[in-house]
């Protein structure tokens, strides 16, 4: 009995093992998202405001099979698509330029919101070694609007539930492109609150993550 005890721990731990070893030698993507909405009321001028807040964020590991990073340059181009969310660019574009001394490089976007402000709502960041490249993307998508929410976007109003969206993503570096066919979960939570004379508002909170492995692209 001990015997078969044993075996099975150890066929347990030869799984994890195995399991883990996989998933770190593998193309990866984990992606989250939140959403959130107050009520600002100005009862002076009669009127309730609904301000939405949010971000979403990416972490991906791309292995450079096929990859010389010793030929990066200026030139050499960088994609990340993210369902309707897109960012292309090329080293150069980063901020200080490319260092090819450097085995990193960050990215910063800025726009004009509606008031007509300047803010900075996008940072992308890359470091790399001669085997793999890691990619971590930060993105505001409210209160300024300057991008929308990729999932959050859909559930905005609407009724609490659960969400389990499909989420398609791609990272495109230089000639090597890894495609990733994940699934959103999370929820949605909306409610109404009466504001008697200044009349009924809804607020949602939302929030989503979604991970898995991904696959080269011919």
């Amino acid at each position: 009995m001990k015997k078969v005890i044993g075996f099975v721990i150890w066929a347990f731990i030869a799984l994890v093992v195995a399991t883990n070893s996989y998933a770190a030698s593998s193309n990866s993507l984990t992606f989250s998202e939140t959403y959130s909405e107050k009520l600002v009321c100005y009862k002076s001028y009669g009127y309730c405001d609904v301000v939405g807040s949010g971000k979403f964020t990416v972490s991906s590991k791309i292995l450079l099979n096929g990859i010389d990073i010793n030929q990066f340059n200026s030139d050499t181009p960088i994609g990340i698509l993210i369902e309707g969310f897109s960012f292309n660019a090329a080293l150069g574009d980063a901020v200080g330029g490319f260092n090819p001394k450097k085995k990193s490089a960050k990215f910063v976007v800025s726009g004009v919101d509606m008031d007509g402000i300047n803010r900075q709502y996008l940072t992308v960041t890359l470091s790399w070694s001669k085997t793999s490249m890691t990619v971590k993307v930060t993105c505001t998508t409210a209160p300024w609007n300057l991008e929308y929410p990729i999932i959050a976007g859909y559930y905005i109003g609407e009724p609490s539930s659960g969400i389990s969206d499909p989420l398609a993503a791609e990272i495109d570096i230089d000639d090597l492109y890894v495609g990733f066919d994940l699934t959103a979960n999370g929820s949605v939570k909306t409610k109404t609150t009466d504001k008697k004379d200044l009349g009924e508002y809804d607020t949602s909170s939302i929030s989503v993550k979604a991970s898995g492995i991904g696959t080269v692209l011919e």
